[in-house]
């Protein structure tokens, strides 16, 4: 890929990492995943005006990414009760290469060379294993792990159906700009029958989370889409998940998570593309979570 295709994915990247640093760091989540979503708004309105509307064949994306987007809001924010950022980010963005991979080759026919293939599975297995390895650390709940596999799930569909979505329209800004709006009413729905209360806090009780999340939100997503007319989707999001190193360096920052060993090691493996190092981590992590399995079988006999 192009220098400035590769610049673009990794600040996205950050980006990324970045409002889900916010919406964890703030109290309340549900005012947290507000706060960001909602402050798509501004910066959506401003790029439709410049960009005008999608194309009408476009138009069941847009349907199809609303849909999937609250989706990933929803089991993300309820994902976040149960386990820390290092934890519950690492598994919801590890299984969406993967998933998107099955689906660019065996849907799509895009037509990705083995070497790809295998650095997205490394990437996707050691990212996954790591979350898994936090999560059994902090002997969090079953329901968090679940919550964020599924949250992996919605990542992988809303990367697909946008991907398609923007090709089709031409315009990253104009598709996502539309599919903004489309997500805020919908997650508008969502909080008036669960929790109404949200709707009319979250601009006081998330103001910075409203201000920075939002604009880091739009911003990283908006690049990615812009990547994704340039490269395959599956390419674009395996790039994308350095994000981790950006969460783990956030979180142990500003949310004050331990950096271990593990977590060094895994810094280092995706900044200086290490080749061997992924393996080494996956069978680690592996055989570690087989012993664990094994003495709580043990245990229960």
């Amino acid at each position: 890929m192009e220098t400035l295709l590769i610049v673009s994915v990794l600040s996205a990247a950050f980006l990324h990492a970045f409002w889900n640093f916010q919406v964890k760091d703030t109290p309340n989540k549900a005012m947290g995943m507000a706060a960001v979503m909602f402050g798509h708004l501004p910066l959506a309105g401003i790029g439709l005006f410049y960009s005008g509307l999608p194309s009408l064949e476009a138009v069941p994306y847009l349907f199809a990414s609303a849909f999937l987007h609250l989706g990933y809001q929803v089991f993300l924010l309820n994902a976040y009760r149960y386990g820390s950022l290092t934890s519950i980010y690492p598994i919801a963005r590890g299984m969406a290469p993967l998933l998107i991979t099955v689906i660019s080759i065996l849907i799509l026919d895009v037509m990705l060379e083995l070497s790809q293939i295998i650095g997205i599975v490394l990437i996707s297995t050691t990212i996954i294993c790591f979350g898994i390895k936090q999560y059994r650390l902090a002997n969090a709940e079953l329901t968090g792990l679940m919550l964020a596999c599924a949250t992996g799930c919605f990542i992988a569909g809303y990367s697909v159906v946008d991907a398609i979505g923007t090709r089709i329209s031409g315009s990253a800004i104009a598709f996502y700009g539309v599919s903004t709006f489309s997500s805020a009413v919908l997650l508008a729905i969502y909080f008036q029958i669960t929790n109404p209360s949200v709707l009319f806090s979250f601009h006081k009780e998330a103001r910075k989370t409203l201000i920075y999340g939002g604009t880091a939100s739009y911003l990283a997503y908006v690049i990615v889409l812009w990547a994704c007319l340039h490269a395959p989707v599956a390419i674009i999001s395996s790039l994308r998940e350095t994000s981790l190193l950006f969460a783990i360096i956030l979180g142990a920052v500003f949310l004050k998570e331990k950096i271990t060993i593990l977590k060094i090691i895994m810094i280092v493996s995706i900044l200086g593309e290490i080749k061997f190092s992924p393996i080494v981590i996956v069978m680690v992590l592996q055989v570690e979570m087989y012993l664990t399995a094994m003495e709580m079988v043990y245990v229960m006999m």
